[in-house]
């Protein structure tokens, strides 16, 4: 019988390195990821990550082991990190099983990711960026797209676009032509009224933690938060967009197109940082992974 045999660039790989060609999250994507910030006060919003983790892994159909309750795992993974200096944590989880679309098992192996963060989490003053958009490829809506997914192809060539047209980062359209999120983070809309706007996970956004985090408080700051589709059009029109994601937290965007904006979200930033303890309890959540009311 003929043994299966894995090659890299013309040389024949054994053991561990072949093991790593043969993981299904470099064959098939097969795999989900979960980015923190931590630092001496532990890993920072932990409850909104371990819950989002748990629903994506239930979504994907893997076997959540049966130690990794919240604690558990917390210390799990901050044992692996010196939290002297904030960090940050990108864990990947992903299936075994081999090669073939129907794997073998469900059983799961992890790995992360540290890096430090020279300026700390939430840098203040928050940054301005100019943004673009891009519509190459329109993302689809549902369940699968409000997931951290180890296949990101999607947001790499948002990403490379927005390089291109040396924009800072780049809007993405759904299958409707409806603004969801960046290439990096979720994209919220503030109108003169104080509305803030940001498109529900139907649409089909990253379910991200600060996204929540956000929803939460921003009416400890007067804001009236309204989950709906936005249309492209009404970037141009807003009194100031946002992008917020778990390491930067909050980003002002200073430009699109022939959009100026001028105030930045020191005050957010620093509400959320403030605020931080508030969403620290367990979330309970549905068993198709959206949160409860």
């Amino acid at each position: 019988m003929i043994e299966p045999s894995i090659w890299h660039q013309g040389e024949r790989l054994e053991g561990e390195a072949a093991a790593s060609l043969s993981r299904r999250s470099h064959l098939y994507g097969d795999s989900l990821f979960e980015t923190m910030v931590a630092d001496a006060n532990g890993i920072h919003f932990w409850e909104l990550h371990y819950f989002r983790l748990m629903a994506s892994m239930r979504i994907m159909r893997m076997s959540i082991p049966q130690a990794w309750s919240p604690d558990a795992l917390a210390d799990e993974l901050l044992a692996c990190v010196d939290t002297a200096m904030p960090c940050r944590l990108r864990l990947a989880v992903w299936r075994q099983g081999g090669l073939g679309y129907m794997p073998s098992e469900s059983t799961i192996e992890w790995a992360m990711h540290v890096d430090p963060l020279e300026n700390g989490p939430y840098p203040l003053p928050v940054k301005r960026i100019e943004l673009g958009m891009f519509q190459d490829h329109l993302k689809a809506k549902g369940l699968l797209s409000n997931v951290k997914m180890g296949q990101s192809a999607l947001f790499v060539l948002a990403m490379q676009f927005a390089k291109e047209n040396n924009h800072d980062d780049a809007v993405i359209l759904n299958v409707d032509k409806m603004a969801i999120e960046s290439s990096q983070a979720n994209l919220f809309i503030l109108s003169k009224d104080k509305v803030l706007r940001t498109a529900p996970l139907s649409e089909g956004p990253l379910r991200g933690t600060m996204r929540q985090a956000i929803i939460t408080l921003a009416p400890m700051l007067g804001l009236t938060v309204i989950e709906e589709a936005v249309s492209p059009f009404a970037l141009q029109r807003a009194e100031e967009l946002w992008l917020s994601n778990a390491v930067k937290g909050v980003q002002a965007v200073s430009t699109y197109r022939k959009s100026r904006f001028g105030k930045t979200m020191a005050e957010l930033m620093q509400a959320l940082i403030a605020k931080e303890a508030v969403l620290q309890a367990s979330i309970p959540l549905r068993q198709d992974g959206a949160i409860l009311p």
